[in-house]
């Protein structure tokens, strides 16, 4: 019986110096476990994509370039005042970005938009409304003159000639 215990023993030592881990069948140990269930194991399956979450993010999406706007548009609106310091006017683009982020941060506050593809999306629609500005502003001038100054208006819609959609294609 002893000897039957030392060869088994002596039989294991080799499997494991040799690189194969997995104990003897009748001794299962928390390695041979973890191991089996990394190779041979139930992978946890990605849940679905309800129509829920699906609805969650196209509203991420919008609040990204409704920050996005409404930051420009709070800027634009506050830089008209007098009286404020210096430095605020000096913000330029920067308190564009500033209010867009404080809004964002709001929105994903109030609309739980923290998850991953939540968030991505809100990023998303951030950056489509910064650097499409100008297409929405050529697309649509009237409406971009009552949001902002005329000249405003004009000058973003020149720089996004190149992007008008026009009905014959």
């Amino acid at each position: 019986m002893m000897a039957d215990q030392k060869s088994a023993f002596a039989q294991r030592l080799k499997r494991i110096e040799s690189g194969k881990h997995f104990e003897h069948a009748d001794v299962i140990g928390h390695q041979t476990t973890k191991r089996y269930k990394k190779i041979h194991g139930d992978k946890p399956k990605r849940p679905k994509r309800t129509f829920r979450d699906k609805v969650m993010v196209l509203i991420a999406f919008l609040a990204g370039m409704s920050s996005v706007l409404a930051g420009r548009v709070v800027y634009f609106h506050l830089a008209k005042i007098e009286g404020l310091p210096p430095a605020f006017y000096d913000l330029g683009g920067r308190g564009m970005a500033l209010f867009a982020l404080v809004l964002a941060m709001t929105m994903i506050v109030i609309f739980h938009l923290s998850t991953r593809a939540r968030f991505q999306a809100l990023l998303v629609g951030c950056v489509v409304m910064h650097y499409g500005e100008a297409a929405v502003a050529s697309n649509a001038p009237e409406f971009w003159s009552q949001i902002f100054s005329a000249e405003y208006a004009a000058e973003m819609a020149a720089k996004g000639q190149d992007y008008r959609l026009t009905p014959a294609g």
